[in-house]
């Protein structure tokens, strides 16, 4: 059974729906957008760069084939599309390396920053995916620009080149907070006292809002 509530009103970890895709909410909010991540990669491998011999491969995702892949998507998706808050994403390489800086983006992977921090509340998936993340820049002491970071079906992380088109896109985006997503729910509503504490709370709140 579904039923319909804010985003805001999702609980951190839960799977919800929009546009007929399946998100995971992050515990990462401001005054106006949610972090959410797809809660599976998309069906289709990409390279992170593509294989254009003319261009350098480079692991910057702002400008990449896997951003240009992943803006695709997310146009594909009216309602996503038109509730997405751009927000700076921050492209430091593993190494400490700001040169790609911060851009304000409407959709990204999750770098590697973020997926330490959130790792808890981001579903397992079915196919290894790209992160935002590069290894090293240009100004590193290695100038190796070639390598960009991914995360497996088992949770871990790695690297690969990033021609390789054998990893998948995972979309990241930042909804606005009182968009009405659909949730599941039990087909009799629970009690109180059949909720831990952590969601007691939560679940008082929803209430006390209807």
């Amino acid at each position: 059974m579904k039923k319909q509530i804010e985003l805001c009103k999702v609980r951190p970890g839960e799977i919800f729906e929009l546009d007929g895709e399946r998100f995971a909410r992050l515990p990462y909010e401001d005054a106006e957008a949610i972090l959410v991540v797809l809660e599976d990669a998309l069906p289709e491998d990409c390279p992170f760069e593509g294989d254009d011999a003319e261009r350098e491969a480079h692991n910057n995702f702002d400008g990449s084939t896997l951003e240009s892949r992943m803006n695709a998507w997310l146009r594909g998706h009216s309602t996503l599309f038109k509730n997405t808050v751009a927000k700076p994403v921050d492209l430091t390489t593993l190494d400490g390396m700001r040169d790609y800086g911060m851009p304000i983006l409407l959709i990204h992977p999750l770098t590697v920053m973020e997926y330490q921090r959130f790792r808890p509340f981001v579903p397992l998936a079915t196919r290894a995916w790209w992160t935002a993340t590069g290894w090293t820049t240009a100004s590193s002491p290695y100038s190796v620009t070639s390598h960009a970071y991914l995360v497996s079906t088992g949770g871990t992380l790695n690297y690969s080149y990033v021609r390789v088109p054998i990893f998948a896109p995972r979309p990241a985006l930042y909804l606005q907070s009182k968009i009405l997503v659909s949730i599941e729910t039990e087909e009799q509503e629970k009690s109180l006292k059949d909720y831990p504490s952590v969601e007691l709370l939560d679940e008082l709140r929803r209430r006390e809002e209807k």
